[in-house]
């Protein structure tokens, strides 16, 4: 049987008691978990630092919006009273504004979209994982006499 150097053969296990083996899967569980709760802590703090940017965004987005819609607003005043050249220059700052609040209102809308779903996705994966090893392990240990 040919091993790998990183990957030594697995050597035979004594039989332990049920009793030694439950203490020492109920030691591992606590730390495996207080280290998933750790890790899930990291990944909602980094969700909400995005969400909070991209909300951040969208509200940056709407006071932009509101300029523009003031200096369309002026644009119409100044092309209704007169019917001269100077709305034209009103017009155009509208639209950049405008144009403005629509690239701040799609890169907060990704901003958003990144955090979510609101879920340490990671850290339900692998404690899923674990239990599932844990329970596997629990019936192979019943199998034996």
């Amino acid at each position: 049987m040919h091993t790998c150097p990183w990957k030594p053969a697995p050597k035979e296990a004594p039989h332990q008691p049920v009793t030694q083996v439950l203490q020492k899967v109920t030691k591992e569980s606590k730390a495996l978990i207080g280290e998933e709760m750790q890790l899930a802590r990291t990944e909602l703090t980094s969700k909400a630092k995005t969400a909070g940017k991209g909300a951040g965004l969208l509200g940056a987005a709407g006071v932009v919006a509101i300029f523009g819609a003031l200096a369309f607003t002026a644009a119409i005043i100044l092309a209704l009273a007169i019917a001269i050249p100077p709305w034209a220059a009103a017009m155009l700052v509208a639209l950049v504004y405008l144009a403005i609040a629509g690239i701040l209102a799609l890169t907060g809308r990704n901003q958003v979209k990144a955090a979510t779903p609101f879920v340490p996705e990671h850290t339900v994966r692998t404690l899923t994982d674990v239990l599932q090893r844990v329970q596997s392990a629990w019936k192979r240990g019943e199998a034996k006499p």
